[in-house]
């Protein structure tokens, strides 16, 4: 049991660790304290907003469903979008996408966001970029969950994406301003996405990729899934997913049904 020592404390050690989260837990389960002087020293780094998971402000799904949920989340926006899951999607896939799938998941996440729903994404290149492009143009229906500081963007081309989701949605980091991008922080972004939503759609998975490791979490936090089905001699990982259980979705209407459904669990 770790006793927090207020949320300046949470955020000023969440600072100095630079977001790691073994390392926060390091300190908080030693309980060390940090002088009045350092705290102030690494508030005053923080220029973004910030949420403790002491706060009432923290999305609840994250703090009750992530694993090893963030102590501290950094964001630009209107963070009461991540508060009701059931009207977030989020939305995963290749970076190198077919222009099959590129269709359909802009299709499918326009209808979504003019239904109502808040479509989440990485960020990333390919998939991603095209659900949030989707959505970011309808304020209060794009969350961007990064694996780096919000200042730095990543990848560079989505600068402007980027900067118009911070201003009309909710842009989101367990990660400090500062912090650049490395591979062990995009699983821990993943988690958050499959925590953050009712379901998550799958536009492209590639084998090995990092989108069945957010499919896993999904999995893991007992949330629905659903993928766009492919070609039979796709290299894809789509079609096996719908066979282990995922919801087949092809259009809008099969989105907007599996929104809408109760939770299936983990064996559909």
């Amino acid at each position: 049991m770790i006793e927090y020592l207020g949320r300046e404390h949470l955020i000023a050690t969440a600072v100095k660790n630079k977001g790691n989260w073994e390392k926060i837990f390091a300190d908080l389960k030693a309980r060390r304290s940090l002088p009045s002087y350092e705290i102030s020293r690494l508030l005053n780094s923080v220029k973004s907003k910030a949420t403790t998971i002491i706060d009432e402000d923290y999305p609840a799904e994250i703090r009750d469903a992530c694993p090893r949920p963030p102590f501290v989340l950094f964001y630009y926006g209107d963070l009461s979008l991540a508060q009701d899951k059931d009207r977030i999607l989020t939305v995963v896939g290749s970076r190198k996408p077919e222009e099959y799938a590129i269709q359909y998941t802009r299709e499918i996440c326009e209808g979504a966001a003019k239904n109502g729903y808040i479509v989440a994404s990485g960020l990333a290149r390919g998939i991603d970029t095209v659900a949030a492009e989707a959505t970011s143009g309808m304020p209060g229906h794009s969350i961007a969950v990064l694996g780096c500081g919000l200042d730095i963007y990543y990848p560079p081309e989505n600068r402007l994406l980027q900067t118009c989701i911070a201003g009309t949605g909710l842009l989101l980091s367990e990660y400090p301003e500062g912090v650049s991008p490395a591979a062990e922080h995009f699983p821990a972004r993943n988690r958050i996405l499959a925590s953050i939503s009712k379901g998550t759609f799958i536009g492209e998975a590639m084998p090995h990729s990092g989108t069945l490791i957010t499919a896993a979490f999904v999995l893991t936090v007992n949330h629905d899934l659903a993928v766009l089905p492919t070609l039979a001699q796709s290299p894809t990982m789509n079609n096996s997913l719908i066979k282990t259980g995922a919801a087949l979705v092809e259009n809008v209407d099969d989105i907007l049904s599996f929104m809408s459904c109760a939770p299936r669990g983990k064996n559909g």
